[in-house]
């Protein structure tokens, strides 16, 4: 397991973790790695340059395991000091934010934000990355998005347009 604080590049870890053919969720596995490191830094990056640097930033912090894979937590850190921890387990994302600055922005109803995550449903997250409602702090929130990456592509869509003006 990867020590909690601790970071491997994200591909380094995919390629040392891949599961085993045979289990009936292998392909969930390298879905949501490659979404995460293609997707999602897309639509952070404004540069091609950018979009590089948060590739290669980006970290496995910890894992946990959901239909018998093994998982990342996935840490997304930008240039701004904004950092994203996240997982999926096949049934929900649950993503943590901190920012440097009030996140003020219209996330059109995608999670309740006054909802509470309670750390034990944050499998993997390490101590003290999992925070209070968007409501109660708007630098530091924890949220639950629906399952697949319609969700999670929308949240990050939206952030990076209002919060990050990209």
């Amino acid at each position: 397991m990867t020590a909690p604080g601790t970071g491997m590049q994200l591909q380094k870890w995919a390629d040392a973790h891949e599961p085993a053919k045979d289990l009936i969720y292998a392909s969930g596995y390298w879905n949501q790695i490659v979404f995460v490191r293609d997707t999602i830094a897309g639509l952070l990056a404004k540069t091609p340059e950018e979009y590089r640097t948060i590739v290669a930033n980006m970290t496995v912090i910890s894992e946990h395991t959901s239909k018998s894979v093994r998982l990342p937590v996935f840490s997304v850190k930008l240039a701004d000091g904004t950092a994203f921890t996240m997982r999926y387990n096949f049934h929900n994302w649950k993503v943590s934010v901190n920012s440097p600055r009030d996140v003020e922005v219209d996330f059109m109803g995608l999670f309740d934000p006054n909802e509470r995550i309670h750390e034990v449903y944050c499998e993997g997250f390490p101590r003290g990355l999992v925070y209070g409602p968007h409501a109660e702090n708007k630098r530091q929130f924890t949220i639950e998005l629906a399952p697949g990456n319609y969700h999670l592509f929308t949240f990050f869509w939206i952030f990076s347009r209002q919060a990050l003006g990209r």
